[in-house]
């Protein structure tokens, strides 16, 4: 009974230590699929006097210029946070990608503007893209009477395209090629893989097809790599052949903008954004219809009917250049692979 009472009591240690590290390892599991945002402070910005007792700090997420996002309510405090993105906010996006300091900066060639009110200024925008709360409940018109043409900034910054990172072969996600006669060969059109340059495509290639790629010179058999920017063309000798299906293809560095947002516990602490990539789910397939081939025979004889053997004669295309010589076997004339 001393020997059972013990197996039990190891066997209860043992589930303890096996719980505690599965607890342990979901929470590592859940800590490294969370965006880590580490939220820093820098100066104070003060709002011009005409629109009241107000100012905003310059703020980072990660080190890249993030803004606040609910100018009434009150800022968080520095440190690590849970960064999410935004998936459905096209309005803030474009202000954080052309707002000052995003890729697309509108505010880039304005020499009178200095920074800190370019800062400022994004920060209005960003925060009424988010919630509509233009720094305390004041309205645009406010701006308006006082000459800053704000909302029209506004508004230029909304005309322009949701930006984005391409990832397309010849525009289009899903894209379907005839193959022509090339020759004694067969190949497609030339195809633009229009994406990042960083972002690579691993095309895989079935036995007798070849991908040229233009833009490098080079020739790849077997599992091709292109980067973006890259201009190929597939290439098969002339014979019969299935279609060529890709399958769905997926970039190395497929990405999108998006908004990374800093969130608070509070409901009376504001949220913070900046503009970050996002993995893009988006996939490229495309299918090759090769060109249509067939085969002739013919029946040689001479002028008693007799069957030729060993006669040589040439084929021709009638419109393409292609030719093939043939030699008379057994009274016969067999041509495969044919345009």
């Amino acid at each position: 009974m001393k020997g059972l009472n013990k197996i039990k009591k190891c066997w209860k240690q043992l589930m303890l230590v096996l719980a505690m590290f599965l607890s342990i390892s979901a929470s590592t599991l859940t800590q490294a699929n969370a965006l880590n945002a580490a939220l820093t402070w820098g100066q104070e910005i003060r709002y011009p006097s005409w629109l009241g007792n107000w100012s905003t700090k310059m703020c980072y997420i990660n080190g890249s210029l993030a803004y606040c996002l609910e100018a009434s309510k009150n800022t968080p405090a520095e440190g690590n946070y849970a960064g999410e993105i935004i998936q459905n906010n096209d309005a803030l996006l474009k202000v954080l990608y052309y707002g000052f300091g995003g890729p697309g900066d509108v505010f880039r060639d304005d020499q009178v503007t200095n920074d800190t009110t370019k800062y400022l200024y994004t920060h209005i925008m960003a925060s009424y893209a988010y919630s509509g709360d233009i720094y305390g409940g004041k309205s645009w018109e406010d701006l308006e009477a006082h000459g800053v043409g704000l909302k029209t900034r506004y508004d230029q910054i909304q005309s322009m395209p949701v930006p984005t990172n391409p990832f397309y072969l010849n525009g289009v996600q899903d894209l379907k090629l005839k193959a022509f006669y090339d020759g004694n060969s067969q190949r497609t059109e030339n195809i633009y893989f229009d994406s990042r340059e960083d972002n690579t495509l691993t095309i895989p290639l079935t036995d007798g097809i070849e991908l040229y790629n233009v833009t490098k010179g080079t020739t790849s058999k077997g599992n091709a790599i292109i980067n973006g920017g890259d201009t190929f063309y597939l290439k098969a000798n002339l014979e019969v052949r299935q279609n060529y299906l890709s399958g769905n293809l997926t970039g190395s560095a497929k990405t999108r903008y998006a908004p990374l947002i800093v969130k608070s516990d509070s409901n009376s602490v504001q949220d913070i954004g900046s503009w970050s990539f996002a993995y893009d789910p988006a996939s490229l397939n495309f299918e090759v219809e090769w060109a249509d081939v067939g085969s002739l025979e013919l029946t040689k004889t001479n002028d008693t009917g007799e069957l030729l053997n060993g006669s040589e004669f040439n084929l021709k295309h009638t419109t393409l250049e292609f030719e093939k010589d043939l030699v008379v076997k057994n009274g016969k004339i067999k041509a495969d692979n044919l345009p």
